[in-house]
């Protein structure tokens, strides 16, 4: 069949009697946001504006190329480019359907038959007339496409939740376009439907022979979004992958996708993955570097073998999910994991991802946890090394210990950058972290708290109670933020106000009530809360700059011993 190329209403591609158009394996899920989805919207109804009545029967609006592959066999059309468009004007359709249902209900099922499913016989399987790739098939067809709807299909993956948020959008829209015409509900979604079908019009590129039809797709200017690093990398990988494989492969993938409602975090775990195996390596660069691996002959099967790399990528796509969840057996590890999360150190994940898979024993893996939180509580937020420095070095600890790197080999690593103890005594004493960093301040109460708890449980003056076990901790300054009448106005407030000793712990309620009340009357609400950071402001006698100071002298010495040299 030779390469034609055809001038067509969208109507004519998304009709009953068309051939059905599937989205191959190798396309990326669903990806469009609301801000396509805004373009394509204000198009339509610019388009609706201009040309009113009667006078836009005429009328033609040009969307760009679709190209496609006919399989003369299974008599269905396979889309290369344009999957994204025909997708979002199915999901625009299916709105018109859903507010057309309640006032005409034949109208509802005209658009049903005529544009979303073929017509079959009473008691026939449902074909659609546009199947997106495996990820999305499921979901689409119960949340857009079947009608009536069987309730609200589970939103997996960052592709659902777009899906989703896309039709919501068009909800709105049409809402707020039919407050604006005064117009009925039937009317605007008659128009509109009609706009789709007959002026919407696409150049429609389609072949028997894949060849002429890739050509066609490379040289097509994109005017969708670009591919992300996973997307490319499945679609390089399924492309690999014999036939007999392909069905286990994508479920592999399914589950990649599954890790996040956010494609920027699934590309995330994919650098970190990658981090573990083969050293630091650029997010820009990272599909070269992968697909070159991969390409090598001397690369262990593990990373070059299309079925074991996806299977291996799905497996670590679940423990990727825990670590970032904080989901571990034991308690000392999952401490830690949390702690990564509180202060967003997104560099250490590599290493504690390599840890937890590599190393048998939870005590092994709890400590390198811990080393990594230390080495960057010290280095990072205490003495303010630069990030990059400490991103280096720990990224060199996770490709280490997936090669098989000791606890001790780890360590040695991290302790050039754990800074002296007089360093680290000097700057915690005029430490000052914004709100901004509101992660940093928390986690460093916390573990001071989880310090004195301990400590005086030792000396038998008290429980031993971790703040993890306490209900939610609200961060309290003690000198207000907006001091009311009970506070003197202290010369360079500004510069204290986040100092970490005018920073303490309360739960919620608490912080509700103490707001901006005098020292005085703080005291009590500090007595209260039970936490051992506020025993000390309890029996202090006014809360002054030079309290301050001293407050944070004394919590300067005790984190020597909350986040102590390795």
């Amino acid at each position: 069949m030779p390469t034609i190329a055809n001038a067509v209403p969208i109507g004519t591609l998304l009709t009953s009697s068309a051939t059905p158009i599937i989205v191959p394996r190798v396309q990326r899920p669903y990806s469009w946001e609301t801000g396509e989805a805004k373009e394509l919207w204000d198009d339509i109804i610019s388009f609706h504006v201009r040309y009113p009545g009667k006078t836009i029967n005429s009328r033609e609006y040009f969307m760009g190329a679709l190209v496609g592959q006919a399989d003369e066999e299974r008599n269905v059309v396979e889309i290369l480019d344009g999957q994204q468009r025909l997708a979002t004007l199915t999901i625009l359709l299916s709105v018109l359907r859903d507010k057309l249902a309640p006032e005409d209900p034949e109208a509802a099922r005209t658009i049903q038959i005529g544009n979303i499913v073929k017509f079959v016989q009473l008691g026939s399987t449902p074909e659609y007339l546009l199947t997106l790739n495996k990820v999305d098939r499921v979901f689409f067809r119960q949340e857009v496409q079947e009608f009536p709807r069987d309730g609200q299909a589970d939103t997996r993956v960052a592709s659902h939740v777009l899906i989703r948020k896309v039709k919501e959008f068009f909800d709105r829209k049409f809402d707020e376009c039919l407050d604006e015409e005064a117009s009925s509900s039937i009317e605007l979604a008659y128009r509109l439907h009609s706009i789709i079908v007959n002026n919407l019009k696409v150049v429609f590129i389609h072949s028997s022979n894949w060849d002429d039809v890739s050509d066609v797709f490379e040289r097509l200017n994109d005017r969708g979004k670009g591919l992300s690093t996973l997307n490319l990398l499945r679609n390089h990988v399924l492309s690999m992958t014999p036939d007999h494989q392909l069905d286990d492969v994508e479920d592999f993938w399914e589950q990649v996708y599954g890790l996040s409602q956010t494609s920027s975090k699934v590309d995330a775990f994919l650098r970190h993955v990658w981090i573990t195996h083969r050293g630091d390596v650029k997010k820009q660069s990272l599909f070269k570097e992968i697909k070159a691996v991969m390409a090598t002959p001397s690369t262990k099967d593990d990373l070059k073998d299309p079925y074991k790399f996806s299977k291996n990528l799905a497996s670590d796509a679940e423990l990727y999910k825990a670590v970032l969840g904080g989901t571990h057996s034991d308690p000392s590890c999952t401490r830690w994991l949390k702690a990564i999360q509180t202060l967003q150190a997104t560099s250490l994940l590599p290493a504690a991802l390599s840890c937890v898979d590599e190393w048998g024993t939870a005590h092994d893996q709890a400590a390198l946890l811990r080393s990594l939180v230390t080495t960057f509580v010290r280095f990072s937020v205490i003495t303010g090394g630069d990030s990059s420095t400490l991103e280096s070095v720990a990224y060199k600890v996770a490709y280490q210990v997936r090669g098989g790197a000791t606890l001790e080999d780890a360590q040695n690593l991290l302790r050039p950058l754990l800074r002296s103890d007089e360093q680290v005594m000097e700057d915690f004493t005029e430490l000052s972290i914004p709100n901004a960093k509101s992660g940093y301040q928390r986690h460093l109460l916390t573990e001071l708290e989880n310090y004195f708890s301990a400590s005086d449980a030792l000396k038998g003056e008290g429980p031993e109670k971790s703040a993890g076990d306490s209900s939610v901790l609200w961060i309290e300054h003690i000198y207000p933020q907006h001091p009311h009448a009970g506070w003197e106005t202290w010369i360079g407030r500004e510069d204290m106000i986040n100092r970490l000793g005018n920073l303490t712990l309360v739960h919620k309620k608490l912080n509700a009530t103490a707001s901006n009340k005098p020292f005085s009357a703080k005291q009590d609400i500090y007595q209260e809360s039970g936490l051992h950071l506020n025993l000390y402001l309890s029996r202090l006698d006014d809360w002054s700059p030079r309290s301050l100071d001293e407050r944070q002298r004394h919590l300067a010495k005790a984190a020597l011993s909350a986040w102590p040299r390795f």
